[in-house]
């Protein structure tokens, strides 16, 4: 069945318009065409027809701020207003222009300006426009898209809806290290010495004792029975392991190869690039090359390492790296959602000023944010998850979180959560849940 087409008018072709068009056509199931010729804008046979800017009487109008046209966007342009619910800005005329802000967070335009970094480089939640407005929780831009859908379909009562996405749970996994005793070399001998003198005799014990079946970071095969129905994405890391911050052991095991090797068939593997990978653009190379080594194609799915990632340049190796999809696009600090949607999105280059054939996969939130950057009880956090949720499922789509197999261990600090962990997962409406 074809998309319903809807002419949009608009006195300018720039590359920004042309973009936030696309990406609101494939939220919402339209297919918006851009014209610049009012007589053959007039012609047209579409099912909706709406100016970009100014129009005449009679003529269904979105306001249109110069930031679409390529202008910078000041502190003025990102002033709220949300005495209607939803935060809007980029204030034009009487209106808002609701295509800037989706431009606004879509692109990240505020990563490229000026910021403040965290302690690992990193552009926070803190800094960003969402976050200190109060809308970071909220999937705005799937807000913003719903009130231009209803703007039209009330001047055009024939426009279809909106298309219906089902709600669905993506299960997503990061590998930092994959097993706690086990392969770990001269590390796990000073893990457990660590453990001796910390008074935690009986996981130093453990440690060089137990049975390769109980490690506790092992958590793959529970991990599949997790997700009967559902294909989880596997993000393995493959540093060459000279930074302390990258804990899987190197060389790779045999063991983890044949591992890597089986779950390429029952799930969606990715590269997961090292601490400092987002610095050293060599470093992806490599590893994507280990990956391909082991797994025998070349990977087309990639999350950062502690999420250290920096716009254009990370992305732009990532393209150069034949990666397709990037899931890096959280926030450690926070939960919500970066980009204000749960939907996948093109990377916009903006210094490039072009659209990208990269995909990127928003999460709404990681295990470690709930529990040590926002130090929440285990109740707490399954609220917090279940309210993400049901602010997204009106309007449909993907519903990603972001969990490590290393998370599920009483043992290393995560009493409760394997607990509640199962309950996420039957919440989202994944699953048999085999527990133990």
């Amino acid at each position: 069945m074809p998309q319903p087409l809807i002419t949009v008018l608009s006195a300018h072709r720039h590359p920004r318009l042309r973009y936030t068009l696309k990406e609101l056509g494939r939220d919402l199931g339209y297919q918006f065409q851009l014209m610049t010729d009012r007589e053959k804008w007039t012609a047209s046979s579409a099912d909706a027809k709406v100016v970009y800017g100014e129009a005449k009487k009679g003529e269904t109008a979105w306001p249109a701020h110069p930031v679409l046209q390529g202008a910078d966007a000041g502190a003025k342009d990102l002033t709220v207003d949300s005495k209607e619910g939803t935060p809007r800005f980029f204030a034009s005329g009487e209106g808002h222009d609701l295509l800037a802000c989706i431009f606004f967070a879509l692109s990240r335009y505020e990563e490229y300006q000026a910021f403040t970094p965290d302690h690992h480089g990193r552009f926070p939640a803190s800094e960003s426009h969402a976050q200190q407005h109060g809308y970071l929780e909220r999937p705005v831009v799937r807000e913003w898209a719903t009130l231009l859908a209803d703007s039209l379909r009330r001047d055009f009562p024939t426009l279809p809806p909106p298309k219906r996405r089902p709600f669905t749970f993506q299960p997503t996994y990061d590998i930092d290290i994959l097993w706690a005793w086990q392969h770990r070399g001269l590390r796990g001998i000073g893990a457990g010495i660590k453990d001796f003198f910390s008074g935690r005799f009986g996981r130093a014990w453990r440690r060089f004792t137990a049975p390769k079946e109980q490690d506790p970071f092992q958590t793959l095969a529970y991990i599949r029975s997790l997700h009967p129905r559902t294909r989880p994405q596997i993000f393995w890391l493959l540093s060459n392991g000279q930074d302390r911050r990258d804990t899987n052991p190197y060389p790779i095991p045999p063991a983890q190869e044949a591992l890597i090797q089986e779950l390429a068939e029952q799930s969606t593997i990715g590269i997961h690039p090292s601490y400092h990978s987002s610095d050293r653009p060599e470093l992806i190379r490599e590893e994507i090359a280990r990956l391909k080594g082991i797994i025998g194609r070349n990977p087309l799915h990639s999350r950062q390492h502690f999420l250290r990632f920096r716009i254009p340049q990370t992305y732009r190796e990532l393209q150069r790296s034949a990666i397709t999809n990037d899931h890096s696009m959280g926030y450690a600090d926070a939960v919500g959602w970066r980009a204000g949607t749960n939907l996948p999105f093109h990377w916009y280059d903006l210094e490039r000023e072009s659209m990208t054939g990269l995909l990127v996969h928003p999460f709404a939130a990681m295990d470690g944010t709930l529990k040590d950057y926002l130090q929440l009880s285990v109740p707490e956090a399954l609220r917090k998850v279940e309210t993400l949720a049901e602010d997204v499922r009106p309007f449909g789509g993907v519903f990603p979180l972001l969990w490590h197999n290393s998370s599920f261990s009483d043992d290393y600090g995560w009493a409760g959560w394997r607990e509640m962990y199962e309950e996420c997962v039957k919440f989202l409406g994944d699953g048999a849940i085999i527990s133990g």
